[in-house]
């Protein structure tokens, strides 16, 4: 039987706040993740940050290509969010760090996954060299989690190991009693460099 949480943060005006972002390294399986809570949590929505930049045209030609336009999709998110339809809402994205306003959320979890798994993954998806290099380098050295400690208070942050052998429905169990304790919590113990030290293939990563 699935156990649903019910404890949850009230802001200074009174109102409720169940608003969860779910954000990582592509591949880590947010998505996945994100549909598990949502089912634990009687059904909240969820916000999918890619989908609605690609929806509002939130993009900006550059050189290397088209960008997300940081300071639209924030303002676009913002006004989102302040919707009644999003009172509680799972904020799904790896660009969430960026334009997301702290002041709307309560909890942050960052998904965590093994390069070597990771790895595979981008290759099933056949990213470019680049594209994995960079999302390799991203994941080894937690780019998005220091990413969240700039702007995001340390306390409602925290950070879980996603791997093939946990079933999402189990992480996702974790990932909603870390929202309503904060004793359970953990940010800076998933540390990936002593992993790879000895392996001069995923070394190379770094250089």
């Amino acid at each position: 039987m699935k156990k649903l949480i019910t404890f949850i943060k009230i802001n200074k005006t009174g109102v409720i706040l169940l608003k969860i972002i779910v954000s990582g390294t592509p591949g880590v399986g947010k998505h996945t993740i994100s549909i598990e809570i949502s089912r634990l949590l009687n059904g909240i929505p969820i916000l999918d940050i890619n989908r609605v930049v690609l929806s509002e045209n939130l993009l900006t030609p550059s050189a290397c290509g088209n960008e997300v336009n940081i300071e639209k999709t924030f303002n676009s998110l913002k006004l989102i969010l302040s919707a009644n339809e999003y009172d509680d809402s799972i904020i799904v994205g790896h660009l969430a760090p960026y334009v997301v306003d702290p002041l709307l959320v309560d909890f942050i979890i960052i998904l965590r996954r093994s390069p070597y798994e990771l790895k595979k993954i981008y290759e099933i998806r056949s990213y470019s060299k680049k594209k994995i290099y960079d999302n390799i380098v991203s994941e080894i050295l937690g780019i998005i989690s220091y990413d969240f400690l700039k702007k995001f208070n340390k306390k409602d942050i925290s950070e879980l190991e996603i791997n093939e052998n946990v079933l999402p429905y189990v992480s996702a169990q974790k990932i909603v009693d870390m929202h309503a304790n904060k004793n359970l919590r953990e940010f800076g113990i998933i540390d990936w460099l002593p992993v790879i030290q000895s392996d001069p293939q995923m070394v190379k990563f770094l250089m």
